[in-house]
């Protein structure tokens, strides 16, 4: 069986003086070698406080070198890491922790509140972290620990309804190489991140760690474009990851540093909007790659080959292969399905296998799309998204793509209104540019909706916001509000 912390500690011994981390929030930089003893001291401690092979622990701490030092420790235990993101409300980190049969949790700093709605057992310091010692409420699923489980990562602003996506270190150590016959990621890049690790770490911490890359972690700030590039700037960076908003905040940065060293600039957590790919290349010179994220599957689509084309995901990876398939909504809207490398290895609650999941091997994402003649691949909307205006089928995005495409709009989210299926309306709310020389009323911008669209996708009620609702993960919230 793979352990992913065996792997790192491989690349560690194969490169020990080559950086690792360089964490400007704490003004230090430690190698593999440096980075591997620290792991391998809180794994020793772990195993002293009783965490065990097969074992559940619940990773509550902040994005960062500690939460790597964490996640690799461990899994040096052969436990299974829980993600419980710290953006997250009680409520939300309490519903994945009562989903799950938790043996541990693990907490940095300022987790008093919540420790104390747990009263579960007494916290103990292990290393920099809280640890609390827990007596399960269930027992795991039959066939769990034959899975090798290393993460259970469970979807963001769903927790009250989703699964729990269990990945094994196999499927995680299978995406990572997938994802890196394009991405071609090595000891020679040095990679920019700047996104929760609770929702994005399996795929990309992991695969920069394996294949002996160096992470920048750039400081919090109130600046937060200024860190990022001052950090990317000095440190040379070849990869960035980041979300759409953070290109925004970059593309808006009024200094004259530049970032001529990168090579690949990854947008993930939500569709890159025109205006914030054009202006990142007005400011630096190049688009933002667009990638299609998904639980079960990982990073199945990298738009490289032409990140300018802001609408399309890119090819679909080697590794994987993809179908589209009629589900009824048209011969041009297909529901998009995978099979290959690193799919998921079952759902946790209720417990379903990959073969019960996927019994002809093929994952059924419920995202619809299209391909064109070169395999560049497009996503149109989810299934599950869909509206129903009078008997008309309406996907929110396209009615989204529209409203952000006038030159005083932003972000753009649209949802329905109505307690009946076939009385649903649309409405929508959005955020206008801040420099926008006027802003149109509600009324010119159904009408600039009219001229592009159907009359039966134009939305009833367009509200002006400062922001949009947001995920911890960052992605926008669609959810309707009955009209005033």
């Amino acid at each position: 069986m793979i352990n992913l912390f065996e792997i790192f500690r491989s690349t560690a011994l194969r490169q020990p003086q080559h950086a690792a981390t360089i964490d400007y929030e704490r003004r230090r930089s430690d190698t593999y070698l440096q980075l591997l003893q620290e792991v391998e001291q809180l794994g020793a401690l772990l195993e002293q406080a009783g965490v065990r092979a097969g074992d559940c622990v619940g990773l509550h701490v902040a994005s960062g070198r500690a939460y790597i030092v964490a996640t690799y420790a461990v899994w040096q235990c052969g436990a299974c890491v829980v993600p419980i993101p710290m953006e997250l409300t009680f409520r939300e980190k309490h519903l994945i922790c009562s989903k799950i049969a938790m043996n541990a949790l693990l907490s940095s700093g300022n987790a008093a509140a919540f420790w104390e709605s747990w009263q579960r057992g007494a916290a103990t310091r292990v290393g920099a972290l809280d640890y609390i010692p827990l007596e399960p409420s269930m027992t795991p699923p039959a066939g769990f620990q034959a899975t090798n489980p290393a993460f259970i990562r469970f979807s963001s602003g769903t927790t009250g309804d989703a699964k729990g996506v269990v990945l094994s270190h196999e499927t995680i150590f299978d995406r990572i190489r997938a994802a890196n016959e394009v991405l071609n990621v090595g000891p020679d890049d040095r990679v920019a991140w700047l996104l929760s690790m609770a929702y994005h770490f399996a795929v990309s911490i992991v695969a920069y760690l394996s294949f002996g890359a160096t992470i920048i972690l750039p400081k919090r700030s109130v600046n937060l474009a200024r860190a990022i590039v001052e950090a990317s700037h000095e440190q040379s960076a070849t990869v960035i990851y980041g979300s759409p908003v953070q290109y925004e905040l970059m593309a808006a940065d009024q200094s004259r540093l530049m970032l001529d060293c990168v090579r690949i600039a990854i947008s993930t957590t939500a569709s890159l909007p025109r205006e914030t790919s054009e202006a990142f290349y007005q400011r630096f010179c190049y688009h933002p790659a667009q990638v299609y994220g998904i639980i079960e599957v990982g990073l199945p689509a990298i738009n490289l080959s032409d990140p300018g084309r802001f609408d399309t995901v890119g090819q679909v990876l080697p590794a994987l292969k993809t179908r589209l398939v009629d589900v009824g909504f048209g011969e041009h809207l297909k529901e998009i399905q995978f099979r290959g490398w690193g799919l998921l290895d079952a759902y946790y609650d209720p417990w379903q296998t990959r073969e019960q999941i996927m019994p002809d091997g093929w994952f059924r994402t419920g995202d619809l799309g299209e391909l064109d003649e070169n395999g560049c691949l497009f996503i149109r909307g989810r299934s599950k998204e869909m509206i129903n205006v009078g008997g008309m089928k309406v996907f929110p995005r396209e009615v989204e793509d529209v409203l952000q495409s006038h030159p005083a709009i932003r972000e753009a989210v649209v949802f329905s209104v109505g307690r009946m299926p076939d009385r649903e309306s649309l409405c929508s709310r959005v955020v206008a540019h801040a420099d926008a020389s006027q802003c149109p009323s509600e009324s010119e911008l159904r009408q600039f909706c009219a001229k592009h669209l159907a009359h039966f996708k134009v939305p009833e009620r367009i509200q002006f916001v400062s922001d949009l609702a947001r995920t911890a993960s960052g992605k926008i919230l669609r959810r309707a509000v009955e009209p005033a």
